[in-house]
C-alpha cells in the first residue's frame, strides 16, 4: 500500500510540473505578443518623425510629450528600448542618432519619474540610461544628481547601471561622489566591476585619477583596490605614489599586492630592491607578496634578477615556484644557465622547471 501511495504522489507530481509548464509557456507567448503590440504601436509613432529628422527637421513636441506618457509605464519602456536597441545593432545614420539626442529631454523627465518607482522599475531604468542617455551631456547637470540618487539605492542593479551613466557624462567629481555613496551602502559593488567601469569613463582620465588618488583615505579598503587597479591599467604615471603604497605596512594587503602587480607592468627601477626583498621571503604567511614580486620580476633585467627567481623555484609553496619558472621562461634563459637547477638534487624545483621548459616547446609547435 505504501508503496502504490508512492506512484500516486509521484504521478500527481509529474502532472503538476506538466500543467504548470504548460500553463507558463502560454503566459509567456501572451505576454510576448502584447509586447509585440507594444513595439508595433511605438515604432508606428516614431517611424514619422525619423522621416522627418531625414528631411533636417526636428521631432514634434507631441511625439514628445506623446513618449512622456507612454513610457511612465515600465511595459511601454521595454517595448522601447527593443526598439531603439533595433536602430543601435545596425549601422546608424545620422538622423536616426539624432533621433536620441532629441528626445534627451524625455529621458530626463522619465528619470523623475523612476526615481519614485519600486527597486525593480528603477533598477531597469537605470539600464535604460545607461545604453540611451547621451555621453558628455554636461548642459544638463540636473540629470547626475538624480543618478546619484538611483545609486543611493540598496539595489545592487540601480547602483552598477548608474554609475555606467554617470561615466558616460565625463564628470569626474561625480564619480568621486557616486563611489563613496556606493562605499557607504550595504550592497557593495565588487571590485572588478568598479575597475571595469571607471576603465569606460569617458571623461579626463587624468583628472579622475588625480582625483580618486587626494580622497584615496576616505574609502574603504575594497573600493581603494578597485581605484589601484584602475589605475595600474590606465596609467604609467604612478609609479612615486604606488612604491609609497608598497612600503606602508599599515596599508591593506591586497593593496599593496596590487602596487606589486603595478611595478609588473611598469618597469620602475627604484622598485627593484623591493621586489627582491619580497621574492626572496621564505616565511609562509608571506607567500603572496613572494608571488605576485617573482612574477613582476619577469619584467627587469640583470643577473640579481635571475638569481632570485632560481632561488625561488626552491621554495616550499607551490605558487611561488610555478611563478619563479614562469619569470625565468620569459626572461628567456637559456638552458645551461638552469642547468645547476635540473641537475640539483631538488626535485621540486627541477620538475616544475621541466614543466615550464617542455610547456614553453609545446607551445611553439603548435603555433
Amino acid at each position: 500500500m505504501g508503496i502504490e501511495t508512492m506512484l500516486y504522489f509521484y504521478g500527481a507530481v509529474c502532472v503538476s510540473m506538466i500543467a504548470f509548464n504548460l500553463i507558463y509557456n502560454t503566459l509567456l507567448k501572451r505576454s510576448q505578443l502584447r509586447l509585440g503590440k507594444r513595439c508595433r504601436r511605438l515604432e508606428a509613432r516614431i517611424a514619422p518623425q525619423l522621416k522627418l529628422l531625414r528631411r533636417g527637421e526636428h521631432v514634434q513636441e507631441e511625439h514628445l510629450a506623446y513618449l512622456r506618457h507612454r513610457l511612465c509605464r515600465v511595459k511601454n519602456l521595454i517595448a522601447f528600448d527593443q526598439i531603439l536597441r533595433q536602430y543601435l545593432q545596425k549601422e546608424q545614420e545620422a538622423w536616426e542618432l539624432r533621433y536620441l539626442d532629441q528626445i534627451q529631454p524625455v529621458i530626463l523627465h522619465l528619470a523623475l519619474v523612476y526615481q519614485k518607482r519600486s527597486n525593480i522599475n528603477a533598477a531597469y531604468f537605470s539600464y535604460f540610461l545607461s545604453r540611451y542617455m547621451a555621453p558628455k551631456h554636461m548642459p544638463i547637470h540636473s540629470i547626475q544628481g538624480i543618478l546619484l540618487d538611483y545609486i543611493r539605492k540598496e539595489n545592487l542593479y540601480c547602483r552598477v547601471n548608474g554609475l555606467r551613466a554617470l561615466y558616460r557624462f565625463g564628470n569626474a567629481e561625480s564619480i568621486v561622489t557616486a563611489l563613496e555613496i556606493q562605499d557607504e551602502g550595504q550592497v557593495f559593488l565588487h571590485e572588478k566591476i568598479l575597475t571595469e567601469g571607471l576603465l569606460t569613463f569617458t571623461g579626463d582620465h587624468r583628472e579622475l585619477i588625480d582625483t580618486l588618488w587626494a580622497r584615496l583615505g576616505q574609502f574603504s579598503a575594497r573600493t581603494q583596490l578597485a581605484i589601484s587597479n584602475y589605475i595600474r591599467f590606465q596609467t604609467g604615471e604612478y609609479t612615486g605614489q604606488m612604491l609609497e603604497v608598497l612600503l606602508d605596512e599599515t596599508r591593506d594587503k591586497e593593496l599593496r599586492l596590487s602596487a606589486i602587480r603595478y611595478f609588473g607592468r611598469y618597469c620602475y627601477e627604484p622598485a627593484l630592491e623591493t621586489l627582491l626583498a619580497f621574492a626572496g621571503q621564505s616565511d609562509p604567511e608571506l607567500w603572496e607578496y613572494a608571488t605576485v614580486s617573482v612574477s613582476a620580476l619577469a619584467r627587469y633585467p640583470g643577473q640579481r634578477v635571475i638569481e632570485t627567481l632560481k632561488q625561488a623555484l626552491h621554495s616550499a609553496n607551490w605558487y611561488v615556484r610555478y611563478a619563479a619558472a614562469a619569470s625565468l621562461e620569459a626572461q628567456n634563459v637559456d638552458y645551461e644557465s638552469l642547468l645547476g637547477v635540473i641537475a640539483g638534487g631538488d626535485r621540486y624545483a627541477r620538475e616544475m622547471m621541466m614543466y615550464r621548459l617542455e610547456s614553453g616547446k609545446m607551445q611553439k609547435a603548435s603555433v
